[in-house]
């Protein structure tokens, strides 16, 4: 816990996390996707509280533990969602983070995984419509079909190499007018997520990805955030990001483990979270765990209705199932 806690407290002065001026924490509110862990979630609920204040937070659990009364306790909004594995289904994952925007009265949203920590409040303001983790010399195929759908929104717009090298996971900063357009059900099937899946990778599907291609489309700008940091093997030195950046993301390889996922629930908060009741049924598209396995009409069948999910019918191709 001593290691936890320096870790923790490493950049942040306890004069810092105190002294801003409280209309600033307006700036941002919070969504944090979670499923499980509930030490960590709790956590970090209670950090955001410690450095943002009178920040909004929107918890959503996907599919996984029921959060209710820890929001209730704490002054968050929660949101069981069906199952889905959503970071590797767009229709859910945007949908989920829209209405995460629709509910956040704010002018930027700081998505958080459980496995993040914060340090503090940001030094650097958004410099762009979103920005993340420097994921440095990473490049997307398909920029001409991309930059001809942007133009609609965008004139002129172009996807730079220096946006694809921002890596939107969590400690990733989204505008909510980006968030309610690009991420909208209507503007993201304009994208052919088929088509792209064929002449791409299956990592096309994946949150962080699909979110470039998403923003990109409608001619959002991004770029890298240095108020997020990636650790990895040292345990104080970033690989990138700056040092005294307001959030961290850990790899697996980070010495000790990811430390939010090192801590225990205290006996005292065991009443803040239960089983969120989801049962999942044999058959297809219907693992928790899936890996580009989305069907609309089967999410509909097994959850009553498309709630936290496109509304637009969907289905992946049968070249691309077959591939998978």
């Amino acid at each position: 816990m001593e290691r936890l806690e320096a870790t923790l407290q490493l950049g942040a002065s306890r004069h810092h996390a105190v002294s801003f001026d409280v209309t600033l924490a307006l700036r941002y509110g919070f969504y944090l996707h979670v499923y499980a862990d509930p030490a960590a979630v709790i956590y970090q609920v209670r950090q955001v509280k410690k450095f943002f204040l009178d920040s909004p937070i929107y918890v959503m659990s996907d599919g996984g533990l029921d959060f209710t009364t820890l929001c209730k306790e704490e002054g968050c909004t929660f949101v069981l969602c069906p199952p889905a594995n959503d970071r590797w289904h767009p229709w859910p994952f945007f949908r989920r983070l829209w209405d995460a925007a629709n509910s956040l009265a704010v002018k930027y949203i700081i998505m958080l995984e459980p496995d993040n920590t914060i340090h503090g409040y940001p030094k650097r303001p958004p410099g762009a419509d979103l920005g993340g983790l420097l994921v440095q010399g990473r490049s997307f195929g398909l920029v001409r079909y991309v930059e001809k759908m942007a133009q609609q929104r965008s004139p002129g717009f172009k996807w730079t190499q220096k946006s694809m090298s921002s890596g939107l996971c969590g400690g990733a900063y989204f505008r909510r007018e980006a968030v309610l357009d690009a991420l909208s059900d209507q503007s993201m099937m304009k994208l052919d997520w088929n088509y792209l899946g064929d002449r791409l990778s299956k990592e096309i599907f994946s949150s962080d990805f699909a979110m470039q291609y998403a923003f990109a489309a409608r001619g959002w700008r991004i770029e890298p955030w240095e108020e997020t940091a990636q650790m990895d093997k040292h345990p104080d030195e970033p690989l990138t990001g700056a040092k005294d950046a307001a959030f961290r993301h850990y790899c697996s390889c980070y010495p000790g483990g990811k430390p939010t996922y090192n801590l225990k629930v205290a006996k005292a908060d065991e009443r803040l979270y239960k089983s969120g009741g989801y049962h999942m049924t044999s058959g297809p598209y219907s693992s928790s765990v899936c890996q580009v396995c989305y069907n609309s009409t089967r999410y509909i069948q097994l959850w009553g209705s498309a709630k936290c999910t496109n509304t637009i019918p969907f289905q992946l191709s049968e070249k691309l199932l077959k591939r998978w």
